[in-house]
């Protein structure tokens, strides 16, 4: 699915609920990877790779959100077959080169099944190490006109990245559709911060993206008015 001209969302992926991007640039650089899905999804992740003419190996860089085990869980094999350079927030990469996954907040209640099920599925995936990641701070511009922005709140290090000539946000999980195809604010089961979270939203209203790619559900193409719309909502709570 193409977004915009050399930005396309990979085939296959949202069937597993986790969206990631292929950045192949009108210019002719080198294709870049904006998060890579579960660490089960290697087979959709490949297929859509190779449809749109890009094989693992000829990846040039690799570009998460957050290390979750939902954006970051097939890096390890991504990295066994291609050369591409990996960036991250420096604050997420000591989360990258450890060896265990984080534990979420979970629910209140005295049967908390968001933390049940995320530590299931950390003792069938257990994390793998991943070095040599490079570091970016906010406003630090990435190959291909993407700019880095520092979106803490769900995770102390999480980043989205945004297009200023396009105006498109790749959002990660500082951002989430509702059914109804409206944003929403990250919840409060696996975020960190929450009312760092809500701080965000306000920072990223302020680029008044035309189009908005979240980790999760479809791209919102009418982006600047549903993030105005969340932004008062958080704001007015």
């Amino acid at each position: 699915m193409e977004i915009i001209p050399g930005l396309h969302r990979l085939l296959g992926l949202p069937f597993h609920g986790v969206n990631a991007y292929l950045w192949l640039p009108p210019d002719g650089g080198g294709p870049m990877l904006f998060d890579c899905g579960w660490p089960w999804t290697g087979k959709a992740l490949n297929m859509g790779l190779r449809r749109l003419g890009c094989p693992p190996e000829d990846l040039h860089a690799i570009v998460i959100t957050h290390d979750d085990v939902d954006h970051s869980g097939r890096l390890a094999q991504l990295m066994s077959v291609s050369r591409a350079a990996v960036y991250a927030h420096e604050a997420e990469i000591p989360r990258l080169e450890r060896d265990t996954w984080r534990s979420v907040p979970g629910l209140p209640d005295p049967i908390d099944v968001i933390g049940m099920a995320a530590w299931a599925i950390y003792a069938r995936y257990p994390h793998r190490p991943i070095r040599g990641a490079r570091p970016l701070e906010d406003g630090d511009e990435l190959p291909g006109g993407w700019v880095t922005l520092h979106t803490p709140g769900h995770t102390p290090g999480h980043a989205s990245y945004f297009h200023p000539k396009h105006r498109v946000l790749i959002a990660g999980d500082a951002l989430g559709p509702t059914l109804a195809g409206r944003l929403r604010a990250p919840e409060p089961a696996y975020s960190e911060d929450h009312p760092m979270a809500k701080r965000t939203i306000q920072k990223l209203a302020g680029l008044k993206p035309k189009i908005i790619c979240c980790g999760h559900g479809p791209i919102i193409r009418d982006g600047g008015a549903s993030l105005r719309r969340l932004a008062s909502a958080v704001k007015a709570v």
